[in-house]
């Protein structure tokens, strides 16, 4: 009798722990749900806003994410933050020094050519402050990496000075961290600068379909997967990252096409101001002819076209090659997709080996149910530089901007710009510019 009793006790208490374990279940994935929606609808949020607000959230999102990494840096060497603060008194100065020489640079090349056409528009008033600001601004541009590399030795010297003894290997630890933080944070997906104010597609597009990606191969791998993809990310299988990629080039087609319906997402911004906008690559956007022989590559047209297979082989070859009508950014989109779904998870996969190795579950725990802000920004961080390298290869107009000229003209000595003003002005004078633009 005791043991049926006892065998029902057991039951019972490992019943309540089931029960238990559902509910701690249930609540992570509302809290996550929560949380991510709120994400979302704040990113959506500030999207709308426009071009600025999107440049003030990605500084926002890469000064979170150093404070993180940071912050983790110093956990992980087992030091506290008063006792650094105590021994080593200007330390952490130092390191946001560094970043923000690292942003200065970054930003700089990214916006050269907007600044420019920004500092030579006629709206500026012509008042003493104005022009004060406006020749700094022409110095800064003009002189912009070689005050970068002053402030970066400032910088050098500082830390070498700063050095004490005892405390060596925890400070060079801590550089170590910076320069990686830098490198593969801020360097990385400071490239999105110039995808957002080359149309703000180019910069939703891409860390949209990231989010895809994450969503649809974890959905995949909950229902099919069975086969483990890599070490790192015991739960990672084979079928959730190839189902994951299948849907997110899928699904990229009508994210695509209805983000290209709207001009402000679209359209470059060549200036701060909030009414210049330039449609610079609309060739993206209008609807073109497709053949199915554009996307075979020429080695197997070379082989399927050969003599040898004579009248029969031109045939099927002409059978296969049908035509349709589709605009650009959908074969870029497709394109983002695939590298979306690749490449990018590899970001995750690097992040997850960062956490093996310090033995840590997360790097923050700044958005309930879903870690720190690194631990969402892993993959977008590949991203941002491939959709600049895409898009500056496979997208970009090659023709010169107003903005590229004035950047090159800048270069030149007084002397020299005013001789070109001179000509200029002979040959627009030579093309009756002026008199029609009296009348």
């Amino acid at each position: 009798m005791k043991d049926l009793n006892s065998s029902g006790d057991s039951l019972s208490l490992s019943q309540e722990e089931a029960n238990k374990g559902n509910d701690s279940k249930f609540s992570s994935l509302y809290v996550r749900t929560i949380s991510g929606a709120a994400f979302v609808l704040l990113f959506i949020t500030i999207i709308s806003l426009g071009h600025l607000y999107c440049l003030g959230l990605l500084l926002c999102l890469q000064a979170l994410i150093t404070r993180e990494l940071f912050h983790l840096a110093r956990r992980t060497a087992n030091m506290r933050k008063i006792d650094e603060m105590k021994e080593l008194p200007g330390f952490r100065f130092q390191q946001w020094y560094i970043f923000t020489v690292a942003c200065f640079y970054m930003y700089g090349r990214l916006l050269h050519e907007i600044l420019v056409v920004e500092v030579t528009s006629s709206n500026f008033s012509p008042t003493s402050s104005a022009k004060i600001f406006i020749s700094g601004l022409y110095v800064v541009l003009k002189r912009h990496m070689l005050i970068t590399y002053c402030l970066y030795v400032i910088g050098f010297v500082m830390s070498v000075l700063s050095l004490k003894k005892g405390k060596y290997m925890y400070q060079f630890g801590q550089y170590s961290w910076t320069i990686t933080i830098i490198l593969f944070v801020l360097v990385q997906t400071s490239f999105f600068v110039s995808n957002i104010f080359e149309g703000l597609i180019w910069f939703v597009l891409p860390c949209t379909l990231v989010i895809v990606n994450d969503i649809m191969a974890y959905f995949a791998g909950k229902m099919f997967g069975r086969t483990p993809l890599i070490k790192l990310s015991p739960k990672k299988t084979w079928e959730g990252f190839i189902g994951g990629a299948a849907l997110t080039m899928l699904l990229s087609i009508p994210l695509s096409e209805l983000l290209s319906n709207f001009e402000w997402m679209t359209c470059s911004r060549t200036s701060f101001a909030k009414e210049k906008l330039e449609c610079r690559h609309m060739n993206a956007f209008e609807p073109k002819l497709y053949h199915l022989s554009d996307f075979i590559p020429s080695l197997v047209m070379h082989l399927f076209g050969h003599a040898d297979l004579g009248d029969l082989g031109s045939a099927k070859l002409s059978s296969m090659d049908y035509a349709f009508v589709a605009k650009p950014i959908i074969m870029h989109g497709i394109s983002l997709a695939f590298f979306a779904s690749s490449i990018a998870p590899f970001g995750g996969f690097f992040a997850s080996g960062v956490k093996r190795a310090l033995k840590i579950k997360d790097f923050g725990d700044s958005i309930p149910g879903h870690g720190g802000l690194t631990d969402r920004m892993d993959c977008q961080c590949v991203m941002g530089v491939f959709a600049y390298v895409y898009f500056n290869n496979f997208v970009k107009n090659p023709t010169p901007t107003i903005s590229y000229i004035l950047d090159k003209v800048l270069l030149l000595d007084a002397e020299s710009q005013l001789a070109l003003f001179t000509r200029l002005g002979y040959i627009l004078a030579g093309q009756d510019f002026f008199f029609f633009k009296e009348w």
